[in-house]
């Protein structure tokens, strides 16, 4: 009995001896958890301030482009300017009937693909039709005949993809097919392979003309004649003018700046006058440093038109592993993979003075000649990534763009440019959300931006509206197509109607259902409490189970933390494991019984 008390009374003396009370020590406990909540509290606090900021901003912006809307797009300028924009197009197969081939007069069909020229024959005749005023054509066979019919373009067709083609009279009387019929199935097909190649080359040549349609000749190029250009030497060009990669030197000139390739490429010269954005990259994780020019108009290069012209190099040198020799000998450990780092840094410090240094030259020679030209540089703490086109990539705010410059193909969109930014795919749950850009001219196409991670979506917003640019959000996708083609077929009539109200309405409806359901569920709480808990026990004695997950249910408090809602599960969870085995022991007594 002695030693019992004994080692009692020597636990209570050690529990003592550590100068800690329990008293104490939960005063602390509750101090940790007191200042967790206030600085829950004052994040949550910051986080709500800068929401109701971004709201107030964002009514005041979208206000403004419906009122801009409305004023830019007067009564009358919608249809009346798209009517005007398409041009009625005359094609001309032969000026004289001398011109007809010989081989169309054996009342055959023939097809005259240097004149880009089906004749057929209708009624004796030999009746010429262009490439371009035939739609399509088909072939079906029948018994021991083949049936080829061609249908023609004609008014009043269903639109398709493609743009309605103008014409000059559309209450005139078209011809809407032609159906010829022939044991001959061999030169039936012939024609059809011959007008279906026809077509195809007739639309790529149309394709090209359109792609080429805003590519403007540009000036001549001043040279420096007084004093020698400033050089930036052993750079590449992006994209290359013959598709191989070649290094060359980046001059600036009088009123532009000359890519003189080493090899026997072509050189590319870009004017001030059509330089819309310069921007500088530095090497910071990154493979290369670079200059990148955006312009106003495209250019040819390579044969291809192109917006943007990047010169970069790269700032990492092939590195060999020395293993033998006495350098081998003499070290051990990490000292060579020391100096490699340390002269990498030394050369990526010193290609981005040297990259920011030419940028600038380029900046000071275009304002010299009177051109508002400024070095942008990419924020890469704001960067997000996203899939403009095939792949994620990192995409970088500037001052007044979003750009990725990194990787083909670039991706430069200008803010001031933009006529709204919507947000789809914001649901709780969702792990990305996509961004599209409609911009001014809605005659361009919307650009998309996909799979942006959900942790960014609060980033992207604070970026947007600090940049003074209307956005929206929704939970699904939209036909984007669809609603520009509402919007170009008449302007005023889509602003009249309250513009881009239907991309912010759905969630302002939604946000005062939810305030009014809340007001209901309040209410009721207050009111019929009594009711409803004699309604419960009145409906679910039959199940203790049950009964006790809804009690802990009720018994929760929305303002009650995690720790305290879990204690409440474990609780439940306890209750029904012996409601079980009480049920099951039970059974066991009655079979015994039995027996």
């Amino acid at each position: 009995m002695s030693k019992v008390e004994s080692s009692s009374h020597n636990k209570k003396s050690n529990g003592h001896s550590n100068g800690k009370s329990p008293g104490k020590s939960h005063g602390a406990v509750s101090s940790r958890s007191a200042a967790s909540r206030t600085r829950g509290g004052q994040r949550q606090a910051v986080e709500q301030t800068t929401a109701d900021k971004i709201k107030e901003n964002q009514q005041r912006l979208h206000t403004q482009r419906q009122k801009d809307g409305l004023q830019k797009w007067s009564a009358g300028s919608g249809n009346a300017n798209a009517n005007q924009n398409k041009q009625i197009k005359k094609y001309e197969s032969y000026k004289r009937e001398e011109q007809i081939p010989r081989q169309a007069e054996e009342r055959r069909i023939y097809v005259d693909a240097q004149r880009s020229t089906v004749i057929l024959p209708i009624y004796g005749y030999a009746v010429p039709y262009h490439i371009s005023t035939i739609k399509n054509v088909t072939k079906t066979e029948e018994m021991d005949y083949v049936v080829l019919r061609i249908n023609f373009q004609s008014p009043g067709q269903i639109a398709g993809k493609k743009e309605d083609m103008p014409f000059e009279d559309p209450d005139a009387t078209f011809i809407r097919s032609v159906s010829f019929r022939s044991q001959d199935s061999r030169h039936l097909l012939n024609v059809y392979e011959k007008i279906t190649n026809l077509k195809k080359t007739a639309t790529k040549l149309e394709a090209e003309r359109k792609e080429m349609a805003d590519v403007v000749e540009q000036g001549k190029l001043l040279e420096m004649m007084a004093s020698h250009p400033r050089i930036l030497k052993s750079v590449t060009a992006k994209p290359q003018a013959d598709n191989k990669k070649s290094d060359g030197n980046l001059e600036i000139h009088q009123n532009g700046i000359r890519y003189r390739p080493d090899g026997p490429s072509s050189k590319i010269d870009i004017l001030f006058s059509n330089i819309k954005h310069l921007f500088f990259q530095p090497s910071e994780k990154e493979l290369q440093v670079l200059i990148h020019v955006n312009l106003k108009t495209p250019i040819i290069v390579g044969k291809k038109k192109t917006f943007d012209v990047q010169f970069a190099r790269e700032v990492t040198d092939l590195a060999f592993d020395e293993t033998g020799g006495k350098k081998r000998r003499a070290r051990y450990g990490d000292e060579d993979e020391i100096e490699q780092e340390a002269e990498e840094r030394r050369r990526r410090t010193e290609l981005d003075r040297l990259f920011r240094d030419f940028a600038k030259q380029i900046e000071n020679a275009a304002q010299r000649q009177q051109y508002e030209i400024e070095v942008d540089v990419p924020f890469r703490e704001l960067g997000f990534e996203g899939v403009p086109f095939r792949s994620a990539v990192l995409l970088q705010p500037t001052t007044n763009c979003l750009v990725q410059l990194s990787e083909q193909p670039f991706t430069v969109i200008s803010l001031n440019e933009v006529e709204i930014v919507h947000l789809e795919r914001v649901a709780f749950g969702l792990k990305n959300f996509d961004m599209v850009f409609v911009m001014n001219d809605f005659k361009k196409t919307p650009i998309h931006i996909n799979t942006i991670p959900m942790e960014h979506l609060d980033n992207v917003k604070e970026w947007l509206d600090s940049c003074d640019v209307p956005l929206s959000e929704g939970r699904v996708n939209l036909s984007w197509p669809q609603i520009m083609k509402t919007i170009n077929d008449d302007p005023h009539e889509f602003y009249s109607a309250g513009g881009w109200a239907f991309l912010t309405g759905d969630g302002q409806d939604s946000d005062e259902e939810e305030s009014e359901e809340g007001s209901v569920f309040e209410g009721s709480d207050s009111d019929d409490s009594s009711s409803s808990a004699s309604e419960s026990e009145s409906d679910f004695d039959d199940d203790d189970g049950d009964s006790d997950e809804s009690a802990s249910a009720d018994e929760s408090d929305p303002g009650d933390d995690w720790d305290a809602l879990e204690v409440k599960a474990k609780r439940a969870d306890d209750k029904r494991r012996e409601y079980h085995r009480d049920d099951s022991d039970d059974g066991k007594k009655k079979k015994g019984h039995r027996r």
